[in-house]
């Protein structure tokens, strides 16, 4: 089932409750201000990469959106949100056979933490659901809360990030992603079968 996950801007302050710039600064050793707006702005890309990677939000965040074509027709199959952790659904809707827009009960489905969404026990998929599904949501981890692997990733590529934010590198190669933002990340990815 093909489906898009629609871009949230990160909201603001979100970085900063993920990893403060004080935490940022020191793990880059750097004393002054001067570079307060950039390393804010690389922190938040850093942040951003790590959460795509992985499917994760390390902040809490709502009115994240999922969209398909088509919801399943198995009553037992579920969607994948592709975001977790998923800590609430906001509202379902799709597009029935007449062509009308239908909201759906959100009580008459159930997801869980992985971000898989199935239909509530004693209920199916709607069976006149012709298309255009649009599921919104909340996930993320609450204040604090966040894996310490993934912070540690985040602190990783803010680093790389850092160190090369020029387009040329003179003295030697930029080299790739950190391998050890991978490493970081691995446990958390999903995994596919």
């Amino acid at each position: 089932m093909q489906f898009e996950l629609g871009h949230v801007p990160m909201p603001e302050g979100y970085g900063d409750g993920i990893l403060s710039l004080d935490v940022c600064k020191a793990h880059l050793r750097v004393l002054d201000d001067s570079e307060d707006g950039l390393i804010a702005a690389l922190r938040d890309a850093a942040i951003e990469y790590v959460e795509r990677y992985c499917g994760v939000k390390l902040g809490a965040q709502t009115g994240l959106a999922w969209r398909a074509e088509r919801l399943p027709s198995v009553a037992s199959a579920h969607v994948d949100l592709a975001v977790r952790p998923v800590t609430a659904i906001t509202s379902i809707s799709w597009r029935a056979g007449n062509g009308a827009q239908v909201e759906g009960a959100v009580a008459d489905f159930r997801f869980s933490e992985a971000g898989a969404l199935r239909s509530a026990v004693g209920k199916s998929w709607p069976s006149g659901a012709a298309g255009e599904v649009e599921v919104t949501f909340s996930a993320g981890y609450e204040e604090g809360a966040a894996p310490a692997s993934l912070l540690s990733a985040v602190k990783m590529m803010l680093g790389h990030l850092y160190m090369n934010r020029e387009a040329v590198v003179t003295s030697g190669m930029a080299g790739e992603v950190p391998l050890g933002v991978a490493a970081l990340c691995a446990p958390f990815r999903p995994v596919t079968i």
